[in-house]
């Protein structure tokens, strides 16, 4: 008998992001946390449906998913239902239902399903996030070139025949790397207009005349770039995100130490990532 499992990963988690835990438990048959804090969180945790996988050291999120997926006491199935989340995610009620049944609408129309998630509502721009380039299937449901990765939702088996989530792209990226993965297997990647998930991307934004620069904690900028640069040597990378990032290595660095703060951090971790880059380091900043 297949199950719904959800995957959650934690950093240093507050207790806001425990109770989104509880939140997600509540509509799922299991949840599994895989905590890539130093320290052990589980006394945290109280929920019986929870299973806490302590990491002990930021092993990056697609290391932390596969950790999870990879786990042999679990009894995964391939019919079993995977649904993805970081801690700050907050669902509401009915929010995994609702994607389920969008899931299996497209199932039963005939179609190849990779992953589906929700339109989200970024608190930074306070707006609803829908992708320009579409393909509109019903209503409420569209063919997408990538989604987030927090409900991500994902059948067991589809994730085992892409070789599950890249460990290679470490943290910011990890969504867009396995959306294509999908897409060049001839997965679909769909989104629903039937589920929005309240998300905030980053630390805000900041509006110089035309330009919005999305603000992120400095030391971002190292995965970021170092990440970037992976995905532009993938050959399934779409040549449109291959042109953004170029522009990403060199336009927004730019953009980045004249207007952001904490400059001189934000250099050090550009540069650092040029240079890891370069001598093939992979893993957590050191």
């Amino acid at each position: 008998m297949s199950k719904l499992i959800a995957i959650i990963t934690l950093y240093y988690p507050s207790e806001n992001n425990i109770e989104n835990i509880d939140l997600i438990a509540k509509n799922a048959d299991a949840v599994i946390v895989c905590d890539n804090s130093s320290m052990d969180n589980s006394k945290k945790i109280f929920n019986s449906k929870v299973r806490y996988m302590g990491n002990f050291k930021n092993c990056g999120l697609s290391a932390a998913f596969n950790n999870a997926l990879k786990e042999k006491s679990i009894n995964w199935n391939d019919d079993d239902l995977v649904i993805f989340f970081d801690q700050d995610s907050k669902i509401v009620e009915n929010h995994i239902d609702k994607l389920i049944s969008e899931y299996n609408k497209l199932i039963s129309m005939g179609y190849k399903v990779g992953c589906i998630g929700p339109v989200y509502y970024d608190e930074s721009s306070e707006r609803c996030c829908i992708p320009k380039i579409k393909k509109n299937i019903t209503n409420s449901l569209m063919a997408v070139s990538s989604i987030i990765t927090s409900s991500m939702l994902c059948r067991y088996g589809d994730l085992k025949n892409i070789g599950f989530w890249n460990e290679e792209i470490f943290l910011d990226m990890a969504d867009w790397d396995i959306c294509w993965r999908f897409l060049q297997n001839g997965y679909l990647c769909c989104m629903t207009t039937d589920v929005c998930l309240l998300h905030k991307l980053g630390e805000g934004q900041k509006k110089i005349g035309p330009i919005k620069l999305k603000i992120a904690k400095p030391f971002r900028e190292y995965y970021q770039t170092r990440d970037c640069l992976k995905l532009l040597q993938k050959s399934y990378t779409p040549l449109k995100y291959k042109l953004r990032f170029i522009l990403m290595i060199t336009v927004r660095p730019v953009l980045h130490l004249l207007f952001l703060d904490h400059r001189k951090d934000r250099a050090h971790y550009i540069f650092k990532g040029f240079k890891d880059f370069k001598n093939g380091v992979t893993g957590e900043l050191k």
